[in-house]
């Protein structure tokens, strides 16, 4: 499971940053236990980060919280938690392993509209998968903060 030290790493936050990223990792960890009670399987660990967070060895944790600062990213990225005093919303970099196994399982509640039951019931949102690919290092991108589109799975 995801901690709010492995998220945050060494990065100064704020008090609403910290809550935003607690109600976004209870959902994710919560989703991701029933993915492993329904699969069988237990979360894959980046090599690169040693954690169940996506990133780039010796990189900056970018799949986690990211500063206003970081060049990962959009301005208004989801990791970025904006703003420190009032956040919208907050998202994380799964990492998904070489199989795209979690975003698989996730496929098969899509509607065909955009909506997904699973990600509605569990209040996420998530990144199309085929923007979420890096060769043998895919990763599901997960917020709770709404894209504009209002889909669950949308494309940014």
């Amino acid at each position: 499971m995801i901690t709010v030290a492995q998220y945050f790493g060494q990065k100064p936050h704020s008090d609403a940053q910290e809550a935003a990223a607690l109600d976004l990792l209870g959902k994710r960890n919560a989703l991701r236990v029933e993915w492993m009670q329904a699969t069988g399987r237990t979360c894959p660990i980046d090599p690169d980060t040693g954690t169940e967070i996506s990133g780039s060895r010796g990189g900056a944790g970018d799949g986690g919280f990211r500063l206003t600062t970081a060049t990962t990213g959009k301005i208004g990225s989801s990791h970025k938690c904006l703003p420190a005093d009032k956040p919208n919303g907050a998202g994380v970099d799964d990492f998904d392993g070489p199989d795209d196994a979690f975003d698989k399982w996730l496929d098969t509640f899509e509607t065909g509209d955009g909506g997904n039951t699973k990600l509605e019931e569990c209040g996420l949102y998530r990144e199309h998968p085929d923007d979420t690919q890096a060769g043998l290092n895919g990763w599901c991108h997960l917020q709770t903060r709404a894209p504009a589109s209002g889909r669950r799975t949308y494309r940014p």
